[in-house]
Order: structure tokens, then C-alpha cells, then sequence
């Protein structure tokens, strides 16, 4: 979840070139939960049929936001307390069913296309821990440095598996970006059910409320994923997002295929549209394509 901003700078000395960068970092702060999900998705593959217990993985990722080009490339990776089973689903959500505790990182890196353009680098530390009750323990601390401002958010999250293969956690969430505080308090459902012939649907279902020090207002995600087996699987995800005068709405879609057992190739498609009230409109896509190993 994303800081909110409201407003822009329409002082008329103000050069294009400061324009485009204030427009693109707030098409950033719209878009980037997209491409850390993305590459947090793809540090969370696996490999078929073999226990394992680290992950990394990397990702490129290019695009467009408000008019300007991006590329960007992340790293992550995870390391699990216990071997993690993977023969009880798909691959790609085996540490899920497996109710595998671990810490993990990811790292982002994204240069905007623009004259005098710094880096947007974002740095994410984290991690979940499941007891043995099926009590489900979140934490996560995450630096967002734009050249211009640092961007800190502190999340913690509890809750239960309802049951193996369906939990649900309550987090909250505080972020802080040197001019406005933002805070969010969310409800997360994520489900993996069996079909026939090996098949099997992942669901996701989030709704949260989002407080700023002028607005508050909601978002609502919802994403479901067809397992073809247990190492194919097509995913479409959509998302909307109203506070004050800004509102957005986001769809990806999203692949993952294991060429062989210690391997994942990931994919996704982003697209996100952003209307800000006395402030124009800010319109974003791009790709992210990477690969992951465990052992």
C-alpha cells in the first residue's frame, strides 16, 4: 500500500522537467506496490517435488508512467526456518500450504527516462512466522529513497490459517515521507482450493482503509490464479484505491512456469490509470519478467 499524494506544484516557474519528475514519482508511488508484489511473488516460487529452504531470485522490470520511460531491476531472496515440503500443491504457493515460517528480502531499483533523473531505489525486510497453533505473525519495515525524500513504512500483521489451505490476516500499516504521514489498516483472505486432474484455483481478497492527514478513504483487491498443474499457472489480479481527490484503479496479469525442478520463469503485464482531482491524470504500464532457483 502506497502514500497518497493530493496535490502538485502548478507554480507557473516551475520547469517542465521538475513537472515530469514530481508527475512520475507520483505514478511511482501509485504503481510500485505492483512491481514489489511481482518480485516478491517471484522470490516465493519453487522448485517441483524437492524440499528446500533458501530462494533467490531477479527481476527486470520496464514501463511507462505519465508519459515518461522507466527500467528497473530488483533482487530477493528468502530463507525459511525449515525445509519447506513442496508435494502439497502448486509450486508457486507451496511455502503457503507447507505453513513455512521465514524472513526475506527484496530490493528495487527503478531510473526514470528524464534529464537530471535520480534512481528510485526501494529496500524491503521482512518476514512471517506460523506456531505450531496456526497463529500467523507478520512484520515488515521498507525505505522508499527517491533522490528527493526517503519513504519509510513499518507493517505488522496477524492471523490464522482457517483451515490448510485458506488464512486470513489483519495488518497495519504506517508510512512516513518527510511531509505527510499515511496509515492503513487492511483484511487479507488467501485461499488455494484442489480441482480435478491436478489442477487447482489460488484466490486473493483484500480490503483496507486508508487514512491520511487530510483524507482517508479505501482500497479493495481482489486475484485469483488457474494452476494448470503444479508448475503452470495464469493469474489475473485488479485493484481500486479512493482517498480525497485521488483515485486509481490497477489489473495485472501474471505467469509462472518451472522449465525444471530447481527453475521459475515469471512474467506479468501492469497497467494503472490514476485521476487526481485539480491535478490531471497519471497513467502507467510496463512489463516484469525475471527467474528464481531454490536449494
Amino acid at each position: 500500500m502506497e502514500n497518497i499524494k493530493t496535490s502538485h506544484n502548478g507554480n507557473s516557474c516551475v520547469t517542465d522537467e521538475i513537472y515530469r519528475g514530481d508527475q512520475f514519482l507520483r505514478g511511482v508511488t501509485q504503481m510500485k506496490k505492483i512491481v514489489l508484489a511481482s518480485a516478491i511473488a517471484l522470490a516465493a516460487a519453487g522448485q517441483a517435488y524437492a524440499d528446500y529452504q533458501f530462494e533467490l531470485g531477479g527481476v527486470y522490470t520496464s514501463g511507462e508512467i505519465g508519459g515518461t520511460d522507466y527500467d528497473g531491476f530488483g533482487v530477493g531472496g528468502e530463507f525459511h526456518f525449515d525445509k519447506v515440503d513442496t508435494s502439497k500443491g502448486p509450486l508457486a504457493e507451496a511455502s503457503f500450504l507447507d505453513k513455512s515460517s521465514f524472513v526475506d528480502f527484496t530490493f528495487l531499483s527503478i531510473e526514470p527516462d528524464f534529464a537530471g533523473a535520480d534512481d528510485i531505489e526501494t529496500t524491503n525486510i521482512g518476514g512471517r512466522f506460523v506456531t505450531g497453533s496456526n497463529l500467523i505473525i507478520e512484520a515488515d519495515w521498507s525505505t522508499v529513497d527517491t533522490g528527493l525524500a526517503d519513504v519509510d513504512t513499518i507493517r505488522v500483521g496477524v492471523g490464522t490459517y482457517i483451515n490448510d489451505t485458506t488464512d486470513v490476516v489483519v495488518s497495519y500499516s504506517t508510512e512516513d515521507d518527510d511531509n505527510a504521514d499515511v496509515d492503513y489498516l487492511d483484511v487479507t483472505l488467501h485461499g488455494v482450493n484442489a480441482l480435478n486432474q491436478g489442477a487447482s484455483v489460488g484466490y486473493d481478497v483484500a480490503v483496507g482503509y486508508v487514512d491520511t492527514d487530510d483524507d482517508s478513504g479505501y482500497q479493495i483487491s481482489v486475484g485469483g490464479t488457474y494452476y494448470f498443474n503444479n508448475m503452470f499457472g495464469l493469474g489475473l489480479s485488479a485493484g481500486i484505491t479512493d482517498v480525497g481527490d485521488v483515485s486509481s484503479d490497477a489489473i495485472s496479469l501474471d505467469a509462472s512456469f518451472f522449465p525444471s525442478p530447481q527453475v521459475e520463469l515469471y512474467a506479468s503485464i501492469f497497467d494503472e490509470s490514476t485521476e487526481i482531482n485539480g491535478g490531471g491524470d497519471v497513467d502507467s504500464d510496463g512489463i516484469l519478467i525475471g527467474a528464481a532457483v531454490r536449494f
